[in-house]
């Protein structure tokens, strides 16, 4: 997992613009709908032409140029386990803070936060895998075992005191200064690593050279609960992933060794001509780019081979 730039907000979902648009239009009357203490257990509906809420629930999220718009942000990857999915699948557009209801076994807290379902900053490109809940192999302490994971309506802090609720979904719009406040204050109790948020998210995770992923060795408590929960929300352990995952570790390795090959080509010739000297650093600073290439945000598992190739630097410096 890496820190994931966020980019210019689609205009379907821009607010504070006029005319209204269509997120906005829709995050307004999602407030409005979920005002009333009894529709807190239904699923939204959408108020229709004639004034009447139609059997529709939230859709401008799923539109086509917020999908575009995330899957360029994430390089068409996933931004959790970090996969490339556009080959073989459209991607899930993810709700970071879920929009219908949270909790982890049914039945789920409702209602959700529902007044993020069209916002910008809430959104992400997922995989099923990561995003659904699914029947997995994972790697536990050298032991495979099966288990249910995926984020789905997961959304866990560390104390409930500060969770969000219907009442700051009601100032969203209309107390902005509030709202913030609140916000910030339930940040700091998130369990959960967010790749658009956390600045410092490549320090929570070491791979090893079987593509095994941990939380970092000098985390404080707090600091090693999310990366925990993290790897176990996301299913970052699951074996098909930590295969791939090793995949790279190995190409990785390879491209490390023509690198060293390099050098000591280089250095078996200090003493000939500039000219075959010029030639030999060529071909080391080709095999150097090459292997920092694999760190590139757009490359598949760039977190992995950013821990990798520093570790190996590190170790020769």
């Amino acid at each position: 997992m890496i820190k994931v730039d966020r980019i210019e907000c689609p205009d379907i979902l821009n607010t504070g613009i006029l005319p209204e648009s269509e997120g906005e239009w829709e995050s307004k009357d999602a407030i409005s709908f979920f005002s009333y203490v009894a529709n807190h257990q239904l699923q939204y509906r959408r108020m229709g032409a004639s004034g009447v809420r139609i059997k529709e629930s939230f859709t401008v999220y799923a539109a086509k140029e917020v999908r575009k718009q995330l899957k360029k942000m994430s390089h068409g990857k996933c931004a959790y386990c970090e996969s490339k999915i556009t080959s073989i699948y459209n991607g899930d557009i993810e709700h970071f803070r879920p929009k219908g209801g949270y909790g982890e076994t049914n039945p789920i807290t409702k209602p959700g936060y529902y007044w993020l379902a069209s916002d910008w900053n809430n959104l992400l490109f997922a995989c099923p895998f990561c995003n659904q809940t699914n029947t997995h192999e994972i790697y536990d302490n050298n032991v495979i075992r099966e288990v249910v994971q995926g984020k789905l309506n997961q959304f866990p802090l560390l104390t409930e005191n500060d969770r969000l609720n219907y009442d700051h979904g009601n100032i969203f719009f209309s107390d902005p200064t509030n709202y913030k406040i609140a916000l910030e204050l339930e940040e700091t109790d998130r369990l959960l690593l967010k790749p658009c948020t956390d600045t410092d998210i490549e320090k929570y995770f070491e791979y090893d050279e079987i593509g095994l992923i941990t939380p970092s060795i000098g985390l404080d408590n707090f600091e090693e609960s999310k990366a925990k929960t993290s790897i176990r929300v996301y299913a970052l352990q699951r074996i098909g992933l930590v295969q791939s995952r090793e995949e790279k570790v190995i190409q990785i390795k390879a491209q490390i060794r023509r690198a060293e090959e390099a050098m000591i080509n280089l250095s078996s010739h200090i003493e000939d001509s500039n000219e075959i000297i010029t030639w030999f650093e060529g071909i080391l600073r080709r095999e150097l780019s090459i292997l920092h290439q694999f760190k590139e945000s757009n490359k598949e598992y760039a977190g992995l081979a950013r821990f990798i190739i520093e570790k190996y630097f590190n170790n020769l410096s």
